[in-house]
């Protein structure tokens, strides 16, 4: 490759990743990552995913076959709770929630880059990761996160773990 050509390839790629880092930093999604939310309902991942044999799959639907996993919608909730299953205070809250125009407002906490292209599908079907490996131990929790459990947008994480993986790093992989 001629020096001049290698030199300007060097200049675009190094533009390419500033603007990505000034993008990350200003206005993006990302910058929603330090903020704790809180959930409509106490939801009890132990209870459910421990006690019950739940799987992640029955309330996030679409984990093992589109981009995004998507929160539980009233209808997926209402599949169990239409009515109440026990005596708790929340469980009755979600009841009430599922029956009202309000309905259920799940707060994300897992916010890429606009940047970042992330796929479920891509990760939980075809390359057989389980929830925690990005998640965390969800099944330990009795109350909801406010925040990420692990912190996926750190692109160290994410590079090791394609390296252990033996997965392409090529940027235009996760990049858009």
């Amino acid at each position: 490759m001629m020096p001049n050509l290698r030199a300007a390839l060097r200049r675009l790629i190094g533009s390419l990743l500033a603007a990505f880092a000034v993008a990350a930093c200003n206005g993006t999604e990302a910058g929603d990552m330090g903020r704790r939310v809180e959930q409509p309902v106490a939801f009890n991942h132990q209870l459910h995913i421990v006690e019950l044999e739940m799987d992640c799959t029955e309330c996030h639907r679409y984990v093992t076959t589109n981009r995004k996993a998507t929160l539980p919608t009233a209808e997926v909730c209402a599949d169990c709770h239409s009515e109440p299953q026990g005596e708790s205070a929340e469980e009755e809250k979600l009841v009430s929630l599922i029956s009202s125009e309000e309905g259920l407002n799940w707060q994300r906490i897992y916010v890429l880059p606009k940047h970042v292209y992330f796929s479920h599908f891509r990760h939980v079907t075809l390359g057989q990761m389980g929830c925690p490996e990005c998640h965390g131990s969800m099944s330990e929790l009795s109350r909801p996160p406010s925040q990420p459990a692990v912190n996926i947008l750190d692109m160290d994480y994410c590079v090791d773990c394609h390296e252990d993986q033996l997965v392409s790093n090529d940027c235009l992989a996760c990049h858009i």
